[in-house]
């Protein structure tokens, strides 16, 4: 029996904060165009269950849109058995949202609630789970209880903590579900997908979003797809968005145009294996020379050419060889050979006039105002 763990989809997420309003609207239409993907690859292979621990929805705000279409694809997969669990971000109750609950889909409620599940080869799996926002975490986990006998799976969502949770509220005392007889924690919450044992019996997950919303998300992301056989169950981490956000850093040091700095973006991006369908944030870093050209929006511009969308920002400090200055017949010359005449004089100390020179050369320069 195969079974998928997937959460915080956050659909209808704004995503406005990493992406101007085009790009972000695409997102958007993208989490819903991955979710329903998903679904259709479930169908596909065979699988009988999806666990959504929580997020599918990112707030009070659902659009009809989204709102249909998961509708539809629950409704149209009667085959496979939903079991959602609302999070922290899920503000409308599932009621209230769709209306309607189709019979395939079963709900969680403060308490901890179970489903039997029985495959279609005969394997039986119970899935518990409690929706735990607002509810003291301590006192949850001492509620459960489970039939050791059987395969269990808990859904949880909520912050991984390794106390026990005493008076806290969405967080998970990791500690608290050991020895209970779990086979596998289904959890969501964080964004990054992660897998460690529970116990000596069980293993619990984090499947991660299926697809990151902004660059502070980057990284592989997915499901985890569990498979149950004599009620043992393995599970493996299947990488599904379909574009992965990235952060490279690229040196500028010694660089001197954009074009320069194009070229070593790509090159960085072979390297690290960034795809077409990508989205990238390029961080120029390192120290650039005053002279240097640097147009942040042509660059951006250019690489929108090797990935979907790119992002520049730019986190250098400049850095000029003032030594170059001294016969310059400029005022910045003129201004350099001043400051090492005072130095000369001992009317500066060198670390003064260094930061008398970079100030001074970059006025100059037109880098910086006079306020």
């Amino acid at each position: 029996m195969k079974i998928i763990h997937t959460a915080d989809v956050h659909l209808d997420a704004k995503c406005v904060r990493h992406f101007p309003p085009k790009q972000a609207k695409e997102r958007r239409d993208e989490l819903l165009l991955t979710f329903l993907a998903l679904i259709k690859t479930a169908a596909e292979q065979g699988v009988e269950a999806i666990i959504i621990a929580g997020d599918l929805f990112d707030g009070v705000k659902v659009s009809a849109t989204a709102r249909d279409a998961v509708l539809s694809a629950f409704k149209n997969n009667s085959e496979i058995t939903f079991y959602y669990l609302c999070g922290n971000h899920d503000a409308l109750n599932p009621a209230e949202l769709f209306g309607e609950i189709p019979t395939n889909v079963k709900l969680f409620g403060n308490g901890f609630t179970s489903y039997e599940l029985n495959g279609r080869d005969g394997e039986k799996v119970v899935i518990t789970g409690a929706e735990a926002v607002g509810t003291d975490a301590a006192a949850l986990a001492s509620s459960l209880i489970l039939d050791h006998t059987k395969c269990n799976i808990v859904v949880l969502h909520g912050q991984e903590t390794a106390g026990s949770g005493a008076g806290e509220k969405e967080v998970i005392p990791i500690k608290s579900y050991r020895n209970r007889g779990i086979d596998y924690l289904a959890l969501g919450h964080i964004h990054a997908p992660k897998a460690e044992k529970l116990d000596a019996r069980g293993t619990y997950a984090y499947c991660g979003c299926l697809e990151g919303r902004g660059f502070d998300e980057c990284g592989v992301h997915g499901y985890r797809l569990l498979n149950v056989h004599n009620g043992q169950i393995t599970e493996e981490f299947v990488p599904f968005a379909r574009r992965t956000m990235w952060e490279l850093s690229v040196p500028v040091t010694g660089l001197s145009d954009s074009e320069e700095i194009i070229k070593k973006a790509r090159e960085a991006g072979a390297e690290q294996g960034i795809k077409h369908e990508d989205m990238v944030k390029l961080v120029l870093c390192g120290e650039k020379d005053v002279d240097a050209e640097t147009d942040t929006e042509y660059i951006g511009k250019t690489l929108s050419e090797d990935w979907h969308f790119v992002k520049v920002t730019d986190r250098t400090t400049v850095y000029t060889d003032y030594t170059k200055y001294r016969l310059d017949p400029t005022l910045r010359g003129e201004y350099v050979r001043s400051i090492e005449e005072a130095v000369s004089k001992g009317e500066l100390t060198s670390e003064e006039a260094g930061k008398m020179i970079r100030l001074g050369v970059r006025i100059l320069s037109g880098e910086e105002q006079l306020s």
